[in-house]
């Protein structure tokens, strides 16, 4: 009975301290991702917050983003009404292949808002990690600077080009 107690202990921590191969991470060539879920610009117009981004890995440790947001706006009460529409496109590095993968991106980004009257174009360079929970899915937080040019549409004097730290983000991902 006491063989069976060492042998359950080691064994049990064996398997806990090998926990982070069993959550091994999808960062490879030919997978593809989709990640959801807050993007923020601060200072800057809204309008990435509901960006879903796709990835595409062209090596083990390069994807390639690709995001897409449209919400339409009618009658709430205190809401302008209109159509408002994100693309952006760019990059990632991943800096380390493991369950703790930094990363750093580059962003191009185009908002159009009906609702606001703005148009926005820009770059973002984001730097962040992503942590993976299992092979399929992971959690990832980044921040960043950005420069953007904001053309307002209702006036020629409102114009502006925004340069800040304050872009940053929480997502979740799901590699198929």
């Amino acid at each position: 009975m006491k063989k069976t107690m060492i042998v359950a202990v080691v064994v049990l921590m064996v398997a806990a301290l090998s926990g982070s191969a069993f959550a091994a991470n999808s960062l490879a060539s030919g997978k593809f991702g989709l990640s959801v879920g807050f993007t923020n610009l601060s200072s800057f117009p809204s309008g990435l917050e509901d960006t879903i981004i796709g990835k595409f890995f062209v090596s083990n440790d390069v994807a390639l983003i690709a995001g897409f947001g449209f919400s339409n706006a009618s009658g709430d009460p205190g809401m302008p009404d209109g159509t408002d529409l994100s693309l952006l496109v760019g990059a990632r590095k991943y800096l380390k292949k493991e369950d703790f993968a930094p990363f750093v991106e580059g962003i191009f980004v185009y908002l159009t808002q009906d609702s606001t009257k703005l148009d926005t174009i820009g770059v973002l360079a984001n730097f962040g990690a992503e942590y993976f929970l299992h092979k399929q899915f992971s959690l990832e937080g980044s921040v960043g600077l950005g420069l953007l040019m904001v053309e307002t549409n209702t006036g020629p004097s409102a114009d502006s080009t925004i340069f800040g730290t304050n872009s940053l983000g929480v997502r979740a991902n799901f590699y198929f």
